[in-house]
């Protein structure tokens, strides 16, 4: 269980992205655990023998357009997080989309329960609500894009309390954390006492004017079948 981890990944209708995604992963991860859900979207149930995946179908779209649309959505997104943390007994967990293209195998876990890209600031008035909540974050923002990572463990104890995520309260100081599925993961951590950091293991090629780094495993925004 140390040092292992597991990937979880939403998807839609792009069939040849996510094919080519987790076909290169599968170049360097063989045999890791890999969880493909379609967001009531294309059926990708053969992928499963392909690549060796658990694949699962749902019923529900949860990001219609690219955004949650409302705060269901979001609870919803989140007890399939919950599923696949539930279903492996990995340490970590990665967050996959379909323009996350695998380097290489050279995987350097976090030193805190989650990681990501360079944290973009929260609101001032969500910044004081996590710091009341949490004492062990330095932190504070978001960055959770495709090819980050957390601890299983810090999420499923998080979910435990899913109760106390009030939503409709908590969005009013910052409406990105019901907008998309980084800014949400990272809030939820981080309202639950968990700590996020800057992961050298991950770099962005959709970044204007920036170089991404050839030594990073992952790389978020490749839209080559886009």
């Amino acid at each position: 269980m140390e040092n292992s981890f597991s990937v979880h990944h939403q998807t839609y209708n792009n069939k040849k992205a996510v094919d080519y995604t987790i076909s290169e992963f599968r170049k360097y991860f063989p045999i890791e655990e890999y969880r493909l859900i379609s967001d009531n979207g294309e059926d990708f149930s053969d992928l499963e023998e392909k690549f060796n995946i658990n694949f699962v179908f749902k019923n529900k779209n949860t990001f219609p357009g690219g955004r949650f649309q409302n705060i269901q959505n979001c609870y919803d997104w989140l007890e399939r997080v919950n599923e696949t943390c539930e279903l492996y007994n990995t340490e970590w967990v990665v967050i996959f989309e379909d323009d996350v293209l695998t380097q290489n195998n050279d995987i350097q876990f976090p030193t805190e329960d989650s990681a990501g890209m360079s944290p973009h600031q929260w609101s001032p008035g969500l910044t004081t609500l996590l710091k009341t909540k949490n004492t062990k974050n330095k932190n504070w923002g978001y960055g959770m894009c495709g090819g980050s990572i957390f601890r299983r463990e810090s999420f499923l104890q998080s979910y435990k309390k899913i109760d106390e995520f009030d939503l409709e309260i908590i969005s009013r100081l910052d409406k990105r954390i019901i907008g998309y599925s980084d800014t949400l993961i990272n809030s939820f951590l981080q309202y639950f006492g968990y700590s996020y950091q800057k992961w050298d293991c991950l770099d962005d090629m959709s970044l204007p004017g920036h170089e991404y780094s050839k030594k990073s495993c992952f790389i978020h925004g490749n839209k080559l079948y886009y």
